[in-house]
């Protein structure tokens, strides 16, 4: 009997432990903790440097390393008796990992799984950017496929043509162009909502985030420096490009004979004379459309070569100035000037800070 039951209890024991070992797995692997390696390592609520610290750990002090989140590593603090453990951040800079974790021990879903703020934002910023490009596309595409119905295969009077066999051929190929415009102006609307879509919600994490953060809207003068070089030589050929199709245009409609006002006395035959007067008409049609566009275009240019290139200006100047000593100022009582140069949210500050 008392074998039996020893038995038993060994069984019980054995089933609790093979139970236990799943709970208890992660508790006993997870002997990593974070080691101070100077004085006043700052633990912060979040992981932003502009976040609240909630402590500050001495030298040697180390705390429960749970994961990683970008630049910061994620602790456990231990709470007052009778309350929850805090979750706090870490630069990594200032700590060391030590200990190790087991190679059943699962990794924390944040740092992992969860992107940090820095990738949430260049995700965000990505989805902008490709929610602005569908937006031009579908626009491209919806207006092309209005303009070439008309004038490409809008059909004149019946008089214009040789015989009713020719118009009845042009009004057959302008209802299978309208039938065309049609669907391309849809799937470019489509596409247009697409893009404003995801150009509004992208722009709108972006602010969020840059409110938690505001570092995230003052990247580095190199990247600035880079993204206005690009936006002014962009503006540039905007530019371009616009003062080509629009002058282009004005000037083959006014030069070309054959694309002249057409004069009564050149034609023979009626139906040809009205042929040209609707081929005229088409070709005005036409010059309209491209100096409009055109000259969006090239305002649009003009607005980004000059912005652009007043960017870079600033950022030119930001350099210089750092790169300069600072003046020296006359001492007043052990006060003195500190000079500042930074560009913030598109702005260029430059100033005197008087600190003892």
């Amino acid at each position: 009997m008392k074998l039996k039951h020893g038995l038993v209890g060994a069984g019980i024991m054995i089933l609790g432990v093979s139970f236990a070992a799943p709970v208890l797995g992660y508790g006993l692997a997870s002997a990593q903790q974070v080691r101070a390696l100077g004085n006043g390592a700052a633990v912060r609520l979040d992981p932003s440097d502009s976040s609240p610290v909630i402590a500050n750990l001495a030298a040697g002090a180390t705390l429960d390393w749970i994961g990683e989140s970008g630049p910061y590593h994620i602790v456990s603090i231990p709470g007052q008796p009778g309350e929850d453990d805090l979750i706090g951040y870490v630069l990594a800079a200032e700590v060391e990992v030590v200990g190790t974790v087991s190679a059943g021990a699962q990794p924390p879903a944040t740092g992992s799984v969860i992107p940090d703020i820095h990738a949430q934002y260049e995700r965000s910023k990505a989805r902008r950017s490709s929610g602005l490009k569908r937006w031009l596309w579908g626009g491209t595409l919806a207006i092309a496929a209005i303009a070439t119905t008309r004038i490409v295969f809008e059909p004149g009077d019946e008089d214009a043509y040789a015989d009713s066999a020719s118009h009845q051929a042009a009004v057959d190929r302008h209802a299978t162009a309208r039938t065309v415009r049609n669907a391309v102006t849809l799937g470019g609307v489509g596409l247009l909502t697409w893009g404003a879509a995801d150009y509004i919600l992208g722009r709108r994490d972006m602010e969020t985030m840059e409110g938690e953060l505001p570092t995230l809207a003052n990247p580095a003068l190199e990247e600035q420096y880079r993204d206005a070089s690009g936006r002014r030589e962009a503006g540039k050929r905007k530019f371009l490009w616009g003062a080509i199709m629009a002058g282009g245009s004005y000037t083959t409609v006014k030069w070309l004979p054959w694309l002249g006002v057409p004069d009564r006395a050149d034609y023979d035959m009626e139906w040809e004379y009205l042929s040209a007067v609707h081929r005229r008409n088409r070709t005005e049609t036409a010059n309209r459309w491209l100096i409009g566009v055109g000259s969006v275009l090239g305002v649009w240019g003009a607005v980004d070569w000059v912005l652009g290139s007043r960017e870079r200006s600033d950022i030119e100047a930001i350099s210089r100035v750092t790169a300069s000593s600072a003046p020296q100022g006359t001492p007043v009582a052990g006060v003195g000037p500190d000079l500042f140069v930074r560009r913030a949210l598109g702005r260029t500050e430059i100033g005197l800070v008087w600190s003892r």
